[in-house]
């Protein structure tokens, strides 16, 4: 004869539930928008751009231009499977100590508002390069416990803080040098251990846990209005684009189609680019080589002269300026542009 089924009791539930914690919830979260995201026919390797925008990565153009939220949306999206496992590494190792250092509240707080200060400080940093992940609120973490360490008065001799010192000073100094390969974003890292910093300090005199949710509280409402703030600045310095200017795989687009000698469409995606990214001396070089291989001479000139003036020694843009003025017949301009090029090379 088998016994029954045993079936939990509520007081077992109950503990089961009370032994889930935030940073189970966090990861939680972070999988579950990848695994969508994936499902939803997105690369596990390498998601497109406009993927990654379509559920939530912070672009100015779209998060200065009235979708706000994607401050926040960001820190649970990923570009592949390794950021994301990497992420969430850090995240489980760091956060579950961070949580029975803060508690739940207090640490969940950390965790947000450090993530969406990293969103802001990547947006005012580079405005038209689209953000994701979880890292800048992880920064927030790890220099919320550093400050607490460094600072508070807690019943631990520096003896056994000392080794968790150095392992968060380590960790932080490494990944702010990882971060400075290309395509990853150390203004977010930054940010957002700049925001745990000073959210850390503001609970560091707590003595038990009700002044660490007090303080934490207090400290969070502060650093909410301030970004709420920057936010406000952020979209009144930015310039609002039309819809058919918004494309965040323009750049690709526009180098597979230069490289697919399809100048038409090439010079459609630079002008895209060059809007998106004004201050962008090699778009406006390639877009104006693109009206030159269509044989559109005059409405190259333009673009070689932003480029000029946004980098005045580019002798690439001289020496295509000077190609276009010959193509119009103005050699006299053509060679003073080639005698310029030939001196910026020197």
């Amino acid at each position: 004869m088998t016994n029954p089924p045993v079936t939990p009791s509520f007081d077992e539930t109950q503990q089961r539930w009370s032994n889930l914690t935030v940073t189970h919830a966090l990861v939680a979260i972070n999988v579950a928008v990848f695994v969508l995201m994936i499902l939803s026919g997105a690369s596990p390797v390498k998601p497109a751009l406009s993927q990654l925008i379509r559920w939530g990565a912070d672009w100015g153009p779209l998060t200065l231009g009235g979708e706000p939220w994607r401050v926040l949306t960001s820190n649970y999206v990923h570009g592949g499977i390794i950021h994301i496992a990497v992420n969430m590494w850090c995240l489980w190792s760091l956060g579950q100590f961070a949580e029975r250092l803060f508690g739940r509240w207090p640490y969940l707080l950390i965790y947000t508002l450090s993530g969406i200060t990293g969103s802001l400080v990547s947006l005012w940093w580079h405005p038209t390069v689209v953000g994701v992940g979880a890292s800048g609120a992880i920064f927030g973490l790890a220099g919320a416990v550093l400050a607490v360490l460094y600072f508070g008065h807690l019943a631990i001799s520096r003896e056994a803080v000392r080794p968790v010192l150095n392992g968060l000073l380590a960790f932080v100094g490494y990944s702010l040098l990882f971060g400075m390969r290309p395509g990853t974003d150390n203004s977010a890292h930054l940010g957002g251990l700049a925001g745990g910093l000073l959210l850390g300090f503001a609970v560091s005199r707590s003595r038990n846990r009700e002044d660490v949710r007090r303080n934490a509280g207090f400290a969070s409402a502060v650093l909410a209005v301030v970004l709420a703030g920057v936010l406000m600045t952020l979209r009144k310095g930015h310039p609002q684009l039309e819809a058919g200017d918004l494309d965040p795989d323009a750049g690709p687009k526009a180098i597979a189609a230069y490289n697919a000698h399809d100048y038409e469409t090439a010079i459609r995606y630079l002008t895209i680019l060059t809007k998106q990214n004004p201050k962008l001396a090699s778009a406006q070089l390639m877009l104006g080589g693109a009206y030159l291989e269509a044989k559109k001479p005059r409405e190259s000139i333009p673009a070689f002269q932003a480029a000029l003036a946004l980098q005045p020694n580019y002798a690439l843009a001289e020496e295509g300026l000077g190609q276009a003025y010959e193509a119009l017949g103005m050699n006299q301009e053509a060679q003073e542009a080639y005698k310029k090029a030939a001196q910026m090379k020197q």
